[in-house]
């Protein structure tokens, strides 16, 4: 029995625009038992929805859902040399203890983190950054997982793992997410010697073999179908697979279009489209890692 999917999940940056409530009850209709978070989301739900992190849990819990990510957490690296950069904002804008508090009280595991800035790569400073980060997250009972930005400082996967090996926190991970894999390195063997204990989570999508767009254009707005492009999606996914890693998998991507449909149509497409990638590989969408 495969050992890949701990969580069949979807991921809400897939409908970043999206309320809470019509994110949770998708999700559910759909079929998957887990769901993601991003820091506008539950701050819309709280400001103007009026709803509590516990209205929040009990709305999860109620629809069978369990929260796997806050994805993502950027203000553990440097501060930028400047006001602005390509891939938007600087800071997150949400205190480390606001995301740390919102995912333990909704029941999440995991923060996702990123090095999104504009300052250079510091092994050593960065290493250590990344290690109070997860100690912190220790506090409230989380893991981290550093996903590598194909247009940041940490680009690929092996960068990404000195930092964590680096940092030598049990509780730090990586987050794999095939099209960074594919727009850095493509490099499977580092891929390949990844410890199965640190895969966290892992985002699928699909794209051409060459960018057609601008790396950051093409990450937030052109990702393709599984399917319908040129990755080696199955490969990708047979890999950690073969790792023994169990983790959080499914869809990460945003087409402009999304947001004039009805979300629990564009949910269940990705729901279809995971299932039939993770059925390719030959891994049970519904397996729980047993």
């Amino acid at each position: 029995m495969s050992s890949l999917v701990e969580q069949h999940t979807f991921f809400a940056g897939c409908l970043a625009r999206t309320p809470f409530r019509s994110q949770v009850e998708g999700a559910a209709l759909a079929g998957f038992d887990s769901m993601s978070i991003w820091p506008n989301i539950w701050r819309h739900a709280q400001r103007k929805d009026g709803l509590t992190t516990a209205d929040m849990r009990m709305m999860l819990d109620d629809n069978g859902l369990t929260l796997t990510d806050v994805d993502a957490y950027r203000d553990w690296a440097p501060p930028p040399t400047k006001d602005s950069i390509e891939f938007g904002p600087i800071s997150s804008g949400v205190p480390r203890l606001e995301c740390l508090e919102v995912c333990q009280q909704l029941g999440g595991s995991t923060i996702i983190a990123v090095h999104l800035t504009d300052a250079p790569l510091d092994e050593d400073r960065d290493v250590e950054a990344f290690a109070q980060l997860c100690d912190d997250a220790r506090e409230f009972g989380l893991r981290i997982a550093l996903e590598f930005v194909a247009f940041s400082n940490v680009p690929d996967v092996a960068t990404a793992m000195r930092i964590v090996e680096g940092a030598g926190r049990d509780n730090g991970g990586l987050c794999v997410d095939l099209w960074h894999h594919a727009r850095s390195t493509y490099d499977d063997a580092a891929l390949a010697r990844i410890p199965a204990d640190k895969v966290y989570t892992v985002q699928i999508c699909d794209a051409p073999a060459r960018p057609e767009h601008g790396l950051v254009e093409e990450a937030m707005y052109h990702r393709q179908w599984p399917g319908t492009g040129d990755l080696d999606i199955t490969g990708f996914l047979r890999t950690l697979d073969d790792l023994g890693a169990r983790a959080s998998v499914g869809v990460e991507m945003y087409q402009p279009s999304f947001q004039d449909r009805d979300p629990s149509d564009v949910i269940r497409e990705l729901h279809e489209a995971s299932s039939h990638a993770l059925a390719r590989a030959g891994i049970d969408p519904h397996s729980t890692g047993q």
